[in-house]
């Protein structure tokens, strides 16, 4: 849902509440300030996968502590979407302020409808794909870990694209200059 960000690591080891996490950045420069409903949409897909992947993989009944980090995430992006109006007009409050602001019945079901809408879409994502998923759990299950190098092999074998970092517009290349030969030749 990402698509021009790198992952970096993939880990199962634990890490304070966190019962793993995958990190990721742009590959490339972005202007990153610009929140369409887009790009918080794919953020929200992002969010709540670990929750998607418990339930897809481990059961229903079967669900951690593990993602409880990532719901006080999902519940600040989805209340900047709803405070934004990106719902409808029951949002657009004024200010940056949003602590003291309680969200209307509307804006509530509006986020629980848009959470649950994202999770089935994630969850049936890993079903379409389950054995890449399983793939992936096992060789976390041997390595603990997986770097940015590991992680583009792995989606590689399956035909997914991962980016490659790129610093400066598309289209720049890099110079590199040969410090080692004398410049009046």
């Amino acid at each position: 849902y990402l698509p021009h960000h790198r992952i970096s690591r993939i880990t199962v080891i634990r890490q304070g509440g966190a019962l793993g996490h995958v990190m990721h950045y742009p590959a490339l420069e972005e202007y990153d300030y610009m929140n369409t409903y887009d790009n918080m949409m794919n953020t929200l897909r992002g969010a709540v996968a670990g929750k998607a992947g418990e339930m897809e993989f481990c059961g229903v009944n079967e669900q951690t502590l593990g993602v409880g980090g990532d719901f006080a995430y999902i519940r600040s992006v989805l209340w900047q979407m709803a405070n934004a109006g990106m719902f409808g007009p029951l949002g657009a409050n004024m200010g940056t302020d949003i602590s003291n602001l309680t969200p209307t019945r509307e804006m509530r079901e509006a986020m629980e409808e848009t959470f649950r809408m994202v999770l089935d879409e994630v969850r049936l994502a890993l079903r379409t794909h389950r054995e890449m998923g399983e793939a992936l759990i096992n060789q976390l299950m041997d390595k603990n870990e997986l770097l940015a190098d590991e992680v583009e092999a792995f989606f590689d074998e399956y035909g997914f694209f991962t980016p490659k970092v790129q610093i400066g517009p598309p289209g720049d290349e890099v110079v590199t200059v040969n410090h080692d030969t004398d410049p009046s030749q």
